[in-house]
Formats: structure tokens, sequence, C-alpha cells
């Protein structure tokens, strides 16, 4: 049984939530649920008892049948204090929300194991998508445990974790060195081959996956929503859903007070909703050539970059670019002080929160949550080499 009702787009078009729709960006397609019947026949106690997955939300995600669903054991992952960067950052509570202890070492594996669920129910064959890499490696490891093909075009600067993920899974893989064609080129094959195009914010299903991100937040936080969350921004699909989880607990009545400010961290090679943000506009402008270490937030043009900036006009919060040498010095610091071990995409948030304290936007006694979207295991050639030395006597064995 699900509680959905319909798919509604921008313009409050209710779509049939049995058939698999692939749009414009710009249609901004929402699953929509009868939130007053799980108000009345669901609580946040009767969540407890259920699975550690993602899939103890059941009533607010879009699958009819959750337990045939092809999990993998996604999310529930854990809501960390992090004590000593706390101190050190004159904070009085910062937590880490470490996504890469999904099965394939990112928060990408919530979109697809909901979306992939959802599509084998309405009986989608193949999907095709541009990925820089992490997406492309989960839809693929989902994909292949439910039968339906997934074609993937990435990047040629790929990660190898990610490149090997769709090899190993036997999908159709392909690299395009121009980046900034990706997307058409992908919209064109599904065109001439039938196949649904699930680019992000194309179709509804993968943000309900991502938006468990938000409601773990809340549960593990004992249903108090923090102050403040910093996201690590490529399309921009993570916030959206993680804000949209907000809205409907709010609705639901499960959590109370104001929603929290969103803070996204983009490299300063890729910043296009930075530049957006510090103009004081409403729409993110074409982003021009591409300096960035591989991996994820290789998004020029991000389709959800409309929305997030609305979401920092109406709940507060920033747009922060980061040099990529801060992010990768950041990756030390978050291993060496709380034993994190983040990929340098996600390693932003740590650097854009202290540029955030240091502007005055994020107060001492304020509850804050850095969203470590990935494993550092999925970027191990980005990073430096370890400078170990070999001993031959244990003279040389010092602390």
């Amino acid at each position: 049984m699900t509680y959905l009702t319909h798919i509604e787009n921008a313009d409050g078009k209710r779509l049939d939530a049995r058939v698999a729709h692939s749009v414009s960006p710009a249609e901004e397609l929402r699953a929509r649920y009868d939130l007053e019947r799980i108000r009345r026949e669901v609580s946040p106690r009767d969540l407890a008892p259920g699975p550690g997955t993602l899939w103890r939300y059941a009533p607010l995600l879009p699958v009819e049948d959750p337990k045939r669903a092809l999990s993998l054991g996604e999310g529930y992952t854990p809501l960390l204090p992090a004590r000593r960067l706390a101190r050190k950052l004159g904070l009085a509570e910062l937590t880490l929300k470490d996504e890469g202890r999904n099965p394939s070492g990112t928060f990408k594996d919530r979109g697809a194991a909901v979306a992939v669920a959802r599509y084998a129910e309405l009986g989608v064959r193949t999907v095709a998508h541009n990925s820089s890499g992490n997406a492309g490696g989960s839809w693929s490891l989902y994909c292949a445990r439910a039968g339906i093909t997934c074609v993937n075009l990435l990047p040629t600067d790929v990660q190898p974790a990610s490149l090997q993920h769709c090899r190993a899974s036997g999908q159709p893989t392909y690299l395009t060195e121009n980046w900034h064609e990706a997307g058409r080129l992908i919209a064109e094959a599904c065109a001439r081959n039938g196949w649904l195009n699930i680019c992000t914010l194309r179709e509804p299903y993968r943000l309900e996956g991502k938006k468990t991100m938000g409601l773990e937040i809340a549960e593990q936080s004992g249903w108090k929503l923090p102050d403040a969350v910093f996201y690590p921004m490529g399309g921009g699909l993570g916030a959206i859903a993680i804000w949209k989880a907000f809205d409907e607990l709010k609705r639901l009545g499960w959590v109370e007070g104001p929603l929290p400010r969103l803070y996204v961290t983009q490299y300063e090679g890729c910043a296009p909703a930075v530049k957006a943000f510090e103009a004081g506009q409403a729409e993110c402008a074409p982003w021009g050539r591409i300096d960035i270490p591989p991996g994820g937030l290789k998004s020029p043009n991000p389709p959800g970059g409309r929305a997030v900036l609305k979401l920092i006009r109406e709940h507060g919060g920033g747009a922060i670019g980061v040099a990529t040498e801060d992010a990768l010095a950041a990756i030390d610091e978050l291993a060496r002080e709380e034993g994190i071990f983040a990929c340098p995409e996600s390693a932003t948030t740590l650097v854009g929160l202290r540029t955030a304290i240091a502007r005055g936007w994020i107060a001492a006694h304020e509850r804050v949550v850095l969203v470590i979207t990935g494993s550092g295991l999925k970027s191990i050639p980005t990073l430096a080499p370890a400078s170990t030395p070999v001993v031959t006597s244990s003279d040389a064995i010092i602390a």
C-alpha cells in the first residue's frame, strides 16, 4: 500500500502516478501524498521498530509494495556528533550525516533504490542518464539487481570506482569529453530508442529516495530540526529533496518551528549557484570552463538551481565557493579530528561552514549538520599519495 496520490508539476497540474513521466527539469515534478491520511494512520512511534534502512519511511515513499523492493541495505546512515570540530569552530553542536556508509559509497543509492523499485513496479525496462560518476555506478548496481537496463553517459575523467560499478554490473556505459553536451546526447538517445530519461529532475522518484536524508536527520535528532544544514551542490536535487522531507514533516505535525537554513557549497571552478546567489539572481547562468577534481559537483547548469536559490531566499542560508586545495585539506581534517574519511565534494561543507562562521552567518549556539555525501574511498586517485616510510628496524617506528 502507498499513500501516493499523484504527481504534480510546477503549474500545479496533476499527473497520473501510474505512468512513468520524464519531462523538462523546469516542470519540477513532485510526488504528492495523502498527508492527512498519514497523519491519522501513522505516527513517529510507528517508524521506530522499522528496518534499519530508508524503507522504514515507506508511508512517505511512492512504492506500492516496499517488501518487494530490491534493497541493498541503503539509508539510515548515522548522524555523528563532531565534538572536536565543534570545539575548534566554537559551535555548541555539530553533527555529520555520513552517507559514505551506503552500498556504493554515496547518497546516490537512496535515489536509485526508490526510483528503481518504483519503475520496476511500472514495468520500465530501460533507463538512461548522464552522470559525473556516482549516480551512474549506483543506478547500474540497482538496475542490475532489478533486471532493468541502465544506459550511462559519463565524463572521460570519471573516477575509476564509479566506472567499475558500471562495468561490473554489465550496464551499457559510454564516455564523453564535452560534458556540456551530455544532457543533449542522452535526451536524443532516449527519444530515438524509447528509453526513460532519468537525468536530474526529469522524473520525480529519485528525489523521493534522497528526501530520506531529511527524514533521518529529523528522526535521529529526536524529531527536532537543526538550525542549518550544509550540503555540497551539484545538480541541486539532494538539497531540494531534504527540504521536501522537512516540509512534509512540518505538514504532518511531526516537527515544529521554522525549517533550517540551507547553505550549499561548490568548487570555485564550477560555482553557478554561488555566482547567482552573490549577484542576487533567481536562476543560475551556465558556467563556462569547468576546473574541478573528478567526481561530483560537475554541474555547469544545475537543473535544480532555481529551486535551491528559492529555498535559500525563503528559509535563509547562502551559497559558498570553495577552493579545491581547501576541500582536499578538509578531507584530512575530517579524518584527523573525527575519523570520517570523506570524499572531496562533501569536504567542501566543512570549508563552507568555516567561511559562514567568519561571515557571521552561523551563531555559536546553533545546531549545524554537515552532509557528508560520499566516502573518500570513491576518490582515492584524486587524493595525495600516502608518504609512508618503509622500516627495517623497530627503532625507526615512532609515534
